[in-house]
């Protein structure tokens, strides 16, 4: 059957297209005023619809001695004597080889140039070879660029996804998992959000690697890009099939890394640091306004940084401690718990709170109520409720004694930091941390204990290198290749 027009021609294609399968193919022919084109389609393995074409055959290469008069435009084929003696002469059979229709093919026939003979006898030869074949008038239409269009606005025949590092239900540990971007039926211009925590990469960075699935996955590209560590919104759009587009991930570039390359990029110690995390944040909220939020600054990219590491679940405990005063006349701030063992987001809201408030009293000058803290901890911490627990202590000035000594008053309620710190130092798996405001040789050597484990400056922290000198990161040598995300 023949059917006039662009649009019917143009469903046809599209209709024929999405119903391509690993098993079968699509063969559409044009013939044309200058000849004859043949257009191959085939899924290749990723899903996508690929086209080769036979350059046009002219028609002259299409008559054989027997069917000179066929070149040249004779209409013997109109006389249905001299069309059945054409029979036996080389062009129709050199037609029907031109066009492939001996092939297994869906068959579609397209006719450009109906006005001439040549191409409607070469159209009945093809017809009747074919009568299953859907065929096609409409003149000066372009079937390559129709098939283009079809070609691109393809519809998925199987899903795109992300490829992402997971924690394991089972294990704890971390597994490659993969989080769908598309499924089956997306059409060019879907788009998704994808919100996901990127960690330090290796040289080249975080790899944003899609697969396509058939039977097994396929790697469809590759692209990386070196982000700054933490949790990164982007969207993903699907450009045609076969090719996506990542926005909002700056610096993002081509990755030519096979699959065996990316997944050997996985460290193999991921597991190191897993399990549950319980960073116990103790702050000195008296001194110099400046002081107090630099260090609750440096609070708050401890706490942001962790949560975002996949190490292993976070709790948060949040501590103030400011001054003694000595003074009855002048009242003095004490120790206070504002979270303990609460989600990192519950900490960073009451940090919130704390940086609105005016500093602690200032106190006696020369010391801090740090045993007083030591002691708070030291009554609140239980075994077993973290397989890693860390003291991080921000501050500037050293604890009082327990007795007198020196210039340094004792602490009024007699608390001995030495004792409370090897109190605390029993408790299994402790690490302990500190960050001063003095730098290196004007810091008390007592900080030396209190950052026992990790000790660094208020200017000079490295958040990724202290965490994971505490054990609360993964070490540097460990980049991690894909990005992070909860998969069902």
């Amino acid at each position: 059957m023949t059917e006039p027009g662009e649009v019917p021609l143009r469903k046809a294609l599209a209709g024929a297209v999405a119903g391509l399968d690993e098993s079968g193919g699509l063969t559409v022919v044009e013939v044309a005023a200058d000849g004859i084109t043949t257009f191959h389609l085939r899924r290749d393995d990723l899903g996508r619809p690929r086209c080769r074409f036979t350059p046009v055959i002219p028609w002259t290469s299409l008559s054989g001695e027997g069917g000179r008069d066929f070149a040249r435009g004779d209409l013997t084929w109109q006389d249905p004597a001299r069309r059945d003696a054409a029979r036996q002469d080389p062009t129709e059979e050199a037609v029907l080889r031109a066009a492939g229709v001996h092939s297994h093919d869906v068959l579609i026939l397209v006719c450009s140039f109906p006005d001439s003979p040549l191409a409607g006898q070469a159209m009945a030869w093809l017809h009747a070879a074919c009568p299953e074949a859907m065929a096609f008038v409409q003149a000066d239409v372009r079937v390559d660029a129709l098939l283009r269009e079809v070609v691109r606005n393809d519809p998925l025949d199987r899903p795109y996804e992300l490829v992402v590092l997971r924690r394991s239900a089972v294990t704890g540990g971390l597994e490659l998992a993969a989080h769908q971007l598309f499924g089956i039926g997306a059409r060019p211009g879907a788009v998704v959000e994808v919100s996901a925590r990127c960690e330090a990469g290796d040289e080249r960075g975080t790899a944003f690697a899609v697969v396509a699935w058939g039977h097994r996955p396929l790697l469809l590209s590759v692209q990386s890009a070196r982000l700054v560590p933490g949790r990164h919104d982007f969207t993903v759009e699907l450009e045609r099939p076969g090719r996506v587009r990542f926005l909002g991930l700056p610096g993002l570039v081509d990755d030519d890394r096979s699959w065996a390359d990316l997944v050997e990029a996985v460290p193999r110690r991921l597991d190191t640091r897993d399990g549950s995390r319980h960073l116990i944040c103790a702050v000195e909220i008296s001194g110099a306004p400046d002081d107090v939020t630099t260090r609750l600054d440096r609070i708050r990219q401890m706490i942001t940084r962790m949560s975002a590491d996949p190490s292993g679940f976070l709790q948060v405990s949040l501590v103030t401690y400011g001054a003694h005063s000595y003074d009855r006349r002048v009242p003095e701030a004490k120790v206070e718990v504002a979270d303990w063992l609460v989600p990192p987001g519950q900490a960073l809201a009451s940090l919130s709170r704390l940086e609105e408030r005016d500093p602690a009293p200032e106190g006696h000058p020369h010391g801090a109520q740090l045993e007083d803290m030591l002691a708070v901890v030291a009554g609140r911490i239980g075994e077993g409720e973290a397989e890693r627990t860390v003291l991080l202590t921000v501050g500037d000035r050293p604890p009082h004694p327990a007795r007198v000594n020196g210039t340094i008053l004792p602490c009024p309620y007699r608390h001995d930091w030495r004792a409370l710190l090897r109190r605390l130092g029993q408790h299994p798996g402790i690490a302990f941390g500190a960050i001063c405001d003095r730098d290196v040789g004007e810091a008390d050597p007592v900080w030396s204990r209190l950052g026992a484990t990790a000790l660094t400056w208020l200017d000079a922290l490295d958040i990724r290198e202290f965490g994971a000198e505490l054990g609360l990161t993964a070490p540097q040598d460990q980049p991690i290749p894909f990005p992070l995300i909860e998969v069902p």
